[in-house]
């Protein structure tokens, strides 16, 4: 009895390494393995915190059950190993048979969730599985290396069961999706990159063509009027040229002559409209103003 948990009903930890080295010997003598299933519930210490320690109580003498009724054809040893642990000792058990009755716990505890004044609580638990002589040539070993297994089930995204021997595989398996990943991701976002910045070059180019040409057409206007302003005035007369200055009362027109370009001002009460100079045939209203 002194080695017996009271609350759950489980062997104690201080049993643990005396049951331990026993079975192991008996594995030595008989050729077969030896595996370990360490278990943490996941979340436990919230569910603690937020009902108190007599749920919290009564949520472990409830998973002790769960565990065994999961386990009841198997030779087995149960161990609280403190708090919301739980050691699992399979002795003539494979890790891959331990995977599958760690599987079995989790379906019911699936199907027989924790009811607790009329609520339930569906439980689950991060298991790590280490086998003797495959995964440790010692106790200390098996156990240490069953406990990094957990670990990595419950920094994975709990609710999971590792076989120690899988975890560097999984680890591989981890890295090479992340830079699967990164890759994609810089794929995708150098095509868009490139697509944008391809129709952003292309633009400014086709952008920067235009202004040329009518930088030269209005600094070399054609003799049929193309690249001139149109002002027609009050008194009946028309004039061609470029404003080049658009004040409050008067504009700034470089006019085309006989001897060349010459520049006048004319005040806007004198222009009855103008018709600014657009490539192409079309001209919107904006460009057609009254004066």
């Amino acid at each position: 009895m002194s080695e017996i948990d009271l609350l759950t009903g489980c062997l104690r930890k201080e049993a643990i390494e005396g049951t331990l080295d026993r079975l192991k010997a008996e594995c030595d003598a008989e050729g077969y393995p030896l595996s370990i299933l360490v278990i943490d519930l996941d979340n436990f210490k919230s569910y603690n915190d937020k009902y108190g320690h007599l749920k919290g109580d009564e949520a472990l003498k409830y998973f002790a059950s769960t565990l065994r009724l999961s386990m009841e054809e198997s030779d087995h040893f149960i161990f609280r190993f403190g708090g919301d642990e739980f050691l699992v000792v399979f002795p003539e058990k494979s890790p891959h048979e331990t995977y599958l009755i760690a599987n079995g716990i989790k379906k019911n505890l699936k199907i027989r969730p924790f009811l607790s004044k009329g609520h339930l609580f569906k439980m689950t638990f991060s298991g790590g599985i280490a086998s003797y002589p495959s995964d440790g040539h010692n106790i200390e070993d098996l156990f240490k290396n069953a406990d990094k297994a957990m670990y990595f089930s419950k920094t994975h995204g709990h609710k999971k069961t590792t076989l120690y021997k899988h975890i560097a595989a999984k680890k591989i398996a981890s890295i090479l999706r992340i830079i699967a990943l990164i890759l994609v991701a810089a794929a995708v976002f150098f095509y868009f990159q490139k697509s944008y910045y391809r129709d952003l070059v292309v633009g400014w180019v086709k952008e920067k063509i235009n202004a040329a040409a009518v930088i030269l057409t209005r600094q070399f206007p054609s003799s049929d009027g193309e690249g001139f302003d149109t002002i027609y005035l009050k008194s009946g007369r028309m004039l061609k040229g470029i404003i080049i200055r658009d004040g409050k009362d008067e504009i700034e027109i470089n006019l085309r002559l006989k001897s060349g370009m010459g520049s006048v001002t004319i005040k806007k009460s004198e222009i009855k409209e103008i018709n600014m100079w657009k490539k192409g045939s079309e001209r919107s209203a904006e460009e057609k103003r009254q004066i």
